[in-house]
């Protein structure tokens, strides 16, 4: 927190009445962990699917809580009698966004916010590493905190006096996206992609591809957002752009191989130097590139930015070389969009070595499930992967489906249900010089493969 509120202006801001606090007094940082809060927070009892902060106002008081942000029914009878420091609201998750909001409006840099089915966090690491050479206190979405919680925390968090934000954005429902976008009211934007993502509860691509358009919401008009050319439903976002007065740009593929070297590419009719290696997450850095680009940053700059720009994102096809072998693990997610799109890309890095593939499930999938779990089933071996060892449930099946479908071996595919067995068979079959994508979504937990081959 960079700027401090008073109880009396928090009070004004969520509408909210106030018990045993003074009003004058200062509100110097909050929590909404009991466990991890520091002395003098200010303690939001957060609501989620399985837990609720109203249980845990006791554990905050000891740790020093210098005031509750509570619903006045919900304190537990016990704690009632005593005068607790109270903020009471109708609904304190709702609060923690209404007072992001104002922080929001209180800034006076860049927000540069990025949605998608498929690389969000990805792109966001590369915008705020280029951002970053920029400006040393650009500050970014830490980790994926892109939900109604997330996204409040991560604006509350950021450094006011920082020349840019960048903010991530997610959905599993119809609306967070929108809601998300006016309190982020971001000054650009990035959507990835439109992917096969969360299709339980948004129902089709289509569905998606109005989800992500949320991020015009809380966009002023002749904002620029920039989109890839091969955006699934494209003229439907770019309608809903058209109806927002956004400004869209769209970015073309790079060419498989550049003529300007492995590590160098032309954009801008310049050429720049990158580390980066991975075909999928250079178009996302084309993306990053052409909207800082868009918002006034001289090329000259940004090829400094991208020639120093170092990217790790852990789980995300991150390369580990082994002894005489490549892991690459892209265990953080997984949906059909994006393993399409990670399988293509394996092909194109390693076009000459023997692929295999660890998996587990794709999550969220809904009753198209077994369909989309065929399809990269078809996918791994139309794209030269030998092996496949599936981990999990009746999905797998779907996979194995797929691979023989489309003439994989019928030996070369396997379906394990524990961890210790597919452990043992991988290890027997691994060769010098392979290549072993793992992914998975995070329900599937496949970093356990990867943390056990390390």
């Amino acid at each position: 927190m960079s700027k401090l509120y008073t109880f009396g202006e928090m009070k004004q801001l969520l509408n909210a009445n106030t018990e045993n606090i003074s009003e004058n007094n200062l509100v110097r940082g909050f929590s909404i962990d009991s466990r991890t809060m520091k002395d003098g927070d200010l303690f939001f009892c957060i609501q989620g699917e399985n837990t609720d902060g109203h249980n845990y106002i006791t554990q905050a008081l000891e740790k020093g809580a210098c005031g509750i942000v509570a619903i006045p029914e919900n304190i537990p009878q016990s704690l009632r009698k005593r005068d607790l420091p109270c903020i009471l609201v109708a609904d304190p998750n709702k609060a923690l966004r209404e007072w992001a909001a104002d922080v929001r409006r209180q800034f006076s840099g860049k927000v540069l916010a990025i949605t998608g089915s498929n690389g969000k966090t990805s792109t966001k690491d590369i915008l705020a590493g280029l951002c970053r050479y920029l400006d040393p206190q650009a500050y970014s979405t830490p980790g994926n905190y892109n939900n109604f919680i997330g996204v409040p925390l991560t604006i509350l968090s950021a450094v006011q006096q920082a020349k840019w934000w960048i903010i991530e954005i997610g959905t599993n429902q119809f609306g967070e996206i929108a809601e998300l976008s006016n309190i982020v009211q971001p000054t650009a934007g990035i959507i990835t992609n439109i992917g096969e993502s969360h299709l339980e509860f948004l129902g089709s691509t289509a569905g998606v591809a109005k989800e992500k358009s949320g991020l015009f919401a809380g966009m002023n008009p002749e904002s620029n957002v920039v989109i890839p050319d091969s955006l699934l439903h494209l003229q439907l976002v770019e309608e809903a752009a058209a109806k927002a007065g956004v400004s869209i740009t769209k970015t073309s593929q790079l060419s498989e191989k550049s003529p300007a070297g492995q590590n160098k590419f032309r954009l801008f009719e310049e050429e720049f130097e990158t580390s980066i290696d991975s075909p999928l997450l250079r178009q996302n850095l084309i993306l990053a590139l052409t909207l800082l680009q868009l918002e006034g940053v001289p090329v000259s700059e940004l090829k400094l930015a991208t020639r120093s720009l170092k990217l790790f994102v852990k789980g995300r096809f991150q390369q580990i070389i082994k002894d005489d072998w490549i892991l690459i693990d892209d265990t953080y997610n997984a949906n059909p969009s994006s393993f399409k799109s990670v399988l293509e890309n394996l092909n194109k890095m390693f076009p000459e070595r023997r692929k295999i593939v660890v998996c587990g499930v794709m999550a969220e999938l809904g009753d198209s499930s077994p369909e989309f779990h065929r399809k990269v089933g078809n996918t791994m071996v139309n794209c030269g992967v030998e092996k496949m060892f599936g981990l999990g449930g009746v999905e797998i099946e779907y996979y194995l489906a797929g691979w023989k479908n489309s003439g994989g071996g019928k030996t070369a595919a396997k379906h394990f249900n524990e961890l210790t067995e597919l452990l043992h068979s991988f290890k027997a079959t691994l060769q010098a010089e392979d290549v072993v994508l793992v992914k998975g979504s995070r329900s599937a937990k496949m970093e356990r493969f990867v943390e056990a081959m390390l």
